[in-house]
């Protein structure tokens, strides 16, 4: 196998992961049933999962990103940026207008790509269709 990296992050294959790939250390969760699966993608490398996120429907409209997390040797590649435009058009994909996402600080990542920040660092972007 090649250790090279892809020369872009959307090299990166990202999906929705198999049940014994679940990225339970990456993201601090367990996961208790495959439908939870269904709101998670991840992002591999060498057959490694490399990055995760988790999102999460608040209602038809409204959704959450729970969590997004990069593995700190991926860091600094622009993968997190690419996965989390993945999370807006999966979100846009199922209806999503709204997106909302609480991570405790203040997060450049959320407003470079046009999440406004709100108080106590919650952020919410809208989605407009093309």
């Amino acid at each position: 196998m090649s250790e090279e990296r892809p020369s872009h992050p959307r090299g990166y294959p990202v999906f929705r992961p198999h049940w014994e790939e679940r990225p339970t250390r990456l993201l601090e969760q367990q996961f208790e049933s495959e439908e939870e699966l269904n709101w998670v993608r991840v992002a591999k490398h060498n057959d490694c999962v490399i990055a995760a996120y988790a999102i999460a429907p608040l209602d038809r409209f409204n959704y959450k990103i729970r969590m997004l997390v990069v593995d700190e040797r991926y860091r600094g590649e622009g993968l997190g940026r690419w996965l989390l435009l993945h999370a807006l058009g999966l979100i846009e994909s199922k209806g999503g207008q709204f997106v909302h996402a609480n991570w405790g600080c203040r997060t450049p990542l959320l407003e470079a790509v046009g999440f406004e920040r709100g108080e106590e660092n919650k952020y919410r972007i809208k989605l407009e269709r093309e």
